[in-house]
């Protein structure tokens, strides 16, 4: 009998892990934050729920699982930023594509060394114990997510991890669902981001909501503003989407300006996409240089190094999904000030990596589960009641912490 614990992420964005036991056999599926650990103990983080209730991995416990491993969707901070954290070796399996950019965060200093980590190649079924674990190619705005299948021998389990139908990837999500259904999966653990919010997607900057972009409109939205801005323009984008960065190379050059690369996410670019990157800060051009041409350059600036626009003539800073990214971090609010203090117009040009509600209805129906767990939402429970609405699921809403038993043993 597989036993399911929701250690984290039932009513938060993020942070969502759920464990999978039976006898000495143990999956665990993301191992993500959800919340500010500065100042914590590994135990009083666990205490207040920031790290999910594993003493086995984060201390001195004992292991009882002979088999075990963690398997993370996506390298977002909300879905493996507690593996830093682990003092247990266990095995960690990724997609290959975020195997990669793993290895180049750490190289690069970005995230801490993790040990035991392994690249999972995608629909080749591993055996963990008593679980076989596959994973698919999905459609996230970090281009290694993965969709998870979980069979027991008896009953299948699903993870959809951050998934979005609007993507440039959508027929990698249709073919994984196409797959779940065959297999007749019994339980679909859903990510339900959008129905935390009133809109149709996401907001990071809840005082001035912007038009949800795909990654195609984003494209055209961002040719736009280079062709009408006469002196330079800086975006600041999120580096793990490597995709999105050799687009914004691309839509640069069309455009007739120079791309310009912070150093770090230049290596990301190259190492992840094989596009050599067009000129980078402080080493094949300079501050002063574009000073000069301020027309002739689209400007990667990241929050830390935003004191460089102080010196530069600047039409507009285009927000695009990078760091600090919205309300809840404190930097942001930093971030405007200090961009309005400059007199620099700051422009939204966001795209979420999420499903819209009426995509993820669209989801759940093509699976067609016997049960719908709702979660990585601050509103589960509106995610529960659309789908309770609109499917032939049964929908369950589970607490934090708790064993759930979805095909108890006959007595």
């Amino acid at each position: 009998m597989t036993s399911l614990r929701f250690l984290n992420g039932l009513t938060t964005i993020g942070g969502n892990i759920v464990e999978f036991t039976q006898g000495s056999s143990r999956v665990i599926m993301d191992f993500g934050v959800a919340a500010d650990l500065t100042g914590e103990t590994t135990e009083s983080a666990i205490a207040a729920g920031k790290l999910p209730n594993l003493p086995d991995l984060f201390g001195d416990a004992p292991d009882a699982f002979a088999h075990e491993a963690i398997f993370i969707s996506h390298l977002h901070i909300d879905h493996m930023g507690a593996l830093q954290y682990l003092q247990r070796d266990i095995p960690i399996y990724l997609s290959e594509p975020s195997y990669r950019l793993y290895q180049t965060l750490i190289r690069l200093g970005i995230e801490p060394p993790v040990a035991n980590l392994h690249p999972l190649a995608f629909e080749t079924p591993l055996t963990i114990g008593s679980f076989t674990v596959t994973c698919f190619a999905s459609d996230h705005d970090e281009p290694g997510a993965m969709a998870l299948l979980v069979d027991d021998g008896e009953h299948r389990y699903a993870h959809s991890g951050d998934v979005r139908l609007n993507g440039p990837h959508r027929a990698r999500v249709e073919h994984w669902a196409q797959v779940m259904h065959a297999a007749k999966v019994n339980v679909l653990m859903l990510e339900g981001t959008t129905f935390s919010f009133d809109t149709d997607a996401p907001v990071e900057d809840a005082a001035h909501p912007s038009a949800p972009l795909t990654e195609a409109s984003l494209a055209e939205a961002l040719c736009a503003h280079l062709r009408a801005a006469l002196q330079l323009v800086v975006i600041n984008p999120y580096q793990r989407n490597y995709e999105r960065l050799a687009t914004i190379q691309a839509v640069a050059a069309e455009c007739g300006r120079t791309m310009v690369w912070e150093p770090q996410d230049a290596e990301i670019l190259h190492t992840m996409t094989g596009v050599t990157p067009a000129a980078v800060i402080g080493d094949t051009v300079s501050l002063a240089e574009v000073a000069a041409h301020p027309e002739a350059y689209l400007m990667e600036t990241t929050f830390a190094h935003r004191q460089w626009l102080a010196q530069l003539p600047v039409s507009e800073y285009l927000h695009s999904n990078g760091e600090p990214l919205g309300d809840y971090d404190p930097r942001f609010a930093e971030l405007q000030d200090w961009l309005a203090a400059q007199g620099i117009p700051l422009t939204f040009l966001n795209c979420t990596g999420h499903a819209t509600k009426a995509d993820l209805i669209t989801l759940a129906n093509w699976i067609a589960p016997q049960t719908i767990v709702p979660w990585h939402s601050f509103k589960p429970e509106a995610e529960a009641a659309a789908l309770d609405a609109a499917t032939n699921a049964a929908i369950v809403l589970p607490e934090r912490d708790l064993y759930y038993d979805f095909f108890p043993e006959p007595e």
